[in-house]
């Protein structure tokens, strides 16, 4: 459903799958894509995850890891859920199970302390990075229907937000 290569080894990538697990793998350091005439070789085959983290009850649909906090990742599934992980020790460190519905997406702030969803029902949720609770909510960002995608502005406390209006015109919002 997604992935996300790890900021801290270059090697490290997480995967997010339907059957509600995520895993982690590595990528050798010896593996090219191409071979010494220069044309591209088959793909990599990994057949065994460093980690299966295991925790969410429906289909996992993004994860992102924090960008200041080793071996720290967020993930979100279609159980209405955010979890924080700490895929070193291979367990949670904390859970929101109150997203109003489906997860849209998922973005750390720049210094990693927090982290913002958006979701189906409209609402912008402002999370605290440790214990994973809403902070703060911005109600009806966007009032369409189509998907609203976050991030935040560089070292700021600003978040950007793009959706649409009722009538389907796009907007983009500062926060």
């Amino acid at each position: 459903m997604d992935f996300d290569w790890n900021p801290f080894d270059d090697n490290m990538l997480a995967s997010a799958s339907e059957d509600s697990t995520i895993k982690i793998w590595s990528i050798p350091d010896d593996w090219e894509p191409t071979d010494a005439k220069g044309d591209a070789k088959p793909g990599l085959n990994l057949s065994d995850s460093l980690v299966d983290l295991q925790g969410h009850r429906k289909k996992v649909t993004l994860v992102k890891f924090n960008p200041t906090a080793a071996n720290v990742l967020a993930s979100t599934a279609a159980d209405a859920s955010v979890k924080i992980w700490d895929i070193e020790r291979g367990e949670e460190l904390s859970s929101y199970d109150q997203m109003g519905d489906l997860t849209q997406d998922i973005t750390w702030d720049f210094r990693g302390d927090h982290y913002a969803t958006s979701c189906k029902d409209k609402i912008i949720r402002l999370h605290d990075g440790r214990t994973g609770m809403v902070t703060t909510n911005i109600q009806n960002a966007h009032e369409g229907v189509k998907s609203v995608k976050i991030t935040y502005l560089a070292d700021t406390n600003k978040l950007l937000s793009t959706g649409t209006s009722k009538q389907s015109a796009r907007e983009i919002k500062v926060w």
